[in-house]
């Protein structure tokens, strides 16, 4: 038996214990059952990603790090697209819109959005986009880019800037 069956067999084996406790981990912190099952899923693909690091010791809690930093990546993710919303849609000049102006709202804004994104510089909004419309986190990002962490993370931070500042200005001049 060689190493790589050795260690599909200890890999198999840590599925096998620990997915449900997993699960139970992520489905107590995301209510939705069907995106808990997806991230207990991602838990285990990303520890064999990590396969080198795997120790029969460490196992376990390289599993619940793993999943509390996949959780931390899904809540940021979708604070991220609520705020880009909800804060056009709701505090624009202190009134809160009916449905039918908060649908025209949102169209308006997602179109000063991608408006703005295809003035970005070409390797900023592949950054971007990858993060935005994929919701890749920076390290996978950096990854599939061949990039460093914090090139992508400068990237990010410089465009959202960017994004915020030309909608902001753009949406004040259209209300």
């Amino acid at each position: 038996m060689n190493s790589t069956t050795t260690l599909e067999n200890f890999f198999s084996e840590c599925y096998l214990e620990y997915r449900s406790v997993i699960l139970k981990y992520i489905s107590y912190r995301i209510p939705y059952s069907d995106e808990a099952e997806d991230l207990a899923q991602d838990v285990f693909v990303r520890l064999w990603e990590h396969r080198a690091f795997i120790n029969h010791d460490t196992v376990r809690s390289l599993l619940f790090t793993i999943a509390r930093n996949i959780i931390i990546d899904r809540i940021r993710n979708y604070y991220r697209k609520e705020e880009f919303t909800s804060y056009y849609t709701y505090n624009i000049k202190g009134v809160k819109l009916n449905t039918t102006e908060e649908q025209v709202q949102v169209q308006e804004l997602n179109m000063l959005h991608s408006q703005v994104v295809t003035t970005l510089p070409s390797k900023r909004r592949k950054i971007y986009e990858l993060s935005f419309c994929h919701e890749l986190t920076a390290p996978n990002i950096a990854e599939r880019l061949g990039l460093s962490i914090r090139t992508v993370e400068g990237q990010l931070l410089t465009a959202r800037k960017s994004i915020r500042a030309f909608i902001k200005r753009e949406y004040s001049e259209v209300v």
